[in-house]
């Protein structure tokens, strides 16, 4: 756009022949050969417009680089928060295979030995089993929840 502002230049040849009589009623053979040149320079007389297209494709510049830092610190933000929550998974997981569920393994041991030498009733050894199944489906949802996280991360990065 701001090219268009400049003077532009014209430069142009031309190289031809005429059999026959010409204008001047000569009689032009056919090796006979006509050459001109023409030269001009176009000068812009209204520069308004021209001025006000520069003027809003240097905003649109900008907007479009303000456009881009939103996008890249909302990326940003988005990744950090991706992570964390990743990290968050992380440990409870790591809480549940190191703590949790050996200690539903423990629970489910002893209410069936409980059970079978009759210290316990039905109705407790059922208890039991079901906090038991409980923390094994905790567990399986922290997994699931992880791999989510996982998931979302590795979209983040490849965006």
């Amino acid at each position: 756009e701001k090219q268009k502002l400049l003077p532009e230049l014209n430069l142009g040849y031309s190289n031809q022949s005429i059999q026959g009589n010409g204008a001047d009623n000569v009689l032009y053979a056919k090796s006979y050969r006509f050459n001109s040149v023409q030269f001009g320079i176009g000068v812009p007389l209204f520069f308004g417009s021209q001025k006000g297209k520069i003027n809003s494709s240097k905003t649109l510049e900008l907007i479009s680089e303000n456009n881009y830092q939103i996008g890249l610190q909302s990326l940003k933000t988005e990744y950090e928060a991706a992570y964390k929550n990743y990290l968050t998974q992380l440990q409870t997981v790591k809480y549940f295979e190191e703590t949790a569920l050996q200690n539903a393994n423990t629970i489910t041991k002893t209410a069936n030995q409980q059970f079978t030498n009759g210290d316990i009733n039905y109705l407790e050894w059922t208890m039991l089993i079901n906090n038991a199944a409980t923390i094994q489906s905790n567990y399986t949802d922290a997994v699931k929840e992880l791999n989510q996280s996982i998931i979302q991360l590795n979209y983040l990065t490849s965006k």
